[in-house]
């Protein structure tokens, strides 16, 4: 019988699961009342999402009948209650175990808060993420004295079901630690396919994926929208954007809790504020700032 996840710790089996991989899914990660929450938020500001055609060149493997895929942004600030649901989710309870296992003491929000959804027939995005195959400090996945430790790591949340042969997100399990480049046919899912795994996944499950693994999307078939929200964290120190808030944050920021204002403090190392599993901020002196 797997092990399940208590929330109060990340278990053994999921840190030799993301270990291995790359990427993890964690099952039943929301409820219910959360899950509906988020898509009320959502459908209640459509007026706000925007459409974009595919980023990058879509491949004859990766095409469907429509390149416009939907994306919702800003969602910390739109108007309450709809900012809400994101709001509880930068340091939920359940999440902080796996951000202190995964990035070390202290970690924050880089990039925005998305949502992200497409219609059947909605084309997939070319597969990128290349491991130890070249030198970026920016992505990158390390495991020294029992423990792990990852740059840039994503957090999906599933909004809506990923049934079998439905499409969406692809990872290439492993690949976070592969040693030669990606190669060409790969990347636009020309052949091999076979070493590329598109996750299932119900509502309300969490998949988490290290930058450095390879992944993408392919065709969207599923019956209904594919409907994901993404979180994106990197350790204390680092960002891969220009830090949002800079040395300053704006009023709202007032109104969050301590756990999820430390979350969205700009990158640096001494007095940062650190996050215990039971969810306390505390600011540990400069001699025990330990990542």
């Amino acid at each position: 019988m797997p092990e399940v996840a208590d929330y109060a710790t990340m278990t053994d089996r999921e840190k030799y699961l993301f270990d291995l991989q790359g990427f993890l899914v964690v099952a039943g990660f929301l409820s219910k009342e959360e899950v509906k929450a988020i898509n009320d938020a959502l459908d209640a500001n459509e007026d706000r999402r925007g459409e974009f055609g595919p980023p990058h060149q879509t491949a004859e493997g990766l095409k469907g009948k429509w390149d416009i895929f939907r994306l919702y942004s800003g969602l910390l600030t739109w108007p309450k209650p709809w900012c809400q649901p994101f709001r509880d989710l930068l340091a939920h309870p359940k999440l902080i175990p796996y951000c202190n296992t995964i990035f070390g003491r202290g970690w924050r929000l880089d990039h925005g808060v998305d949502a992200a959804s497409a219609v059947i027939g909605c084309s997939g995005l070319h597969l990128h993420g290349y491991g130890n195959a070249e030198l970026d400090g920016s992505r990158y996945h390390k495991y020294q004295n029992g423990r792990i430790r990852c740059a840039l790591t994503v957090f999906q949340f599933q909004l809506a079901d990923v049934n079998p042969g439905d499409g969406g997100l692809v990872v290439i399990p492993g690949s976070h630690k592969a040693n030669f480049p990606l190669p060409k046919h790969i990347r636009y899912y020309e052949y091999d396919r076979e070493v590329v795994y598109n996750p299932t996944a119900k509502a309300g499950d969490m998949i988490i994926f290290n930058e450095a693994t390879t992944h993408g999307t392919i065709p969207w078939k599923g019956k209904g929208e594919r409907r994901v929200l993404f979180f994106r964290y990197v350790p204390k120190y680092f960002s891969w954007v220009p830090s949002t808030y800079q040395t300053s944050q704006p009023e709202w920021v007032s109104e969050l809790t301590e756990a999820q204002q430390a979350v969205l403090e700009p990158p640096y190392v001494y007095d940062h504020p650190l996050i215990e599993d039971d969810g306390e901020t505390v600011v540990r002196p400069r001699t025990d700032q330990s990542i």
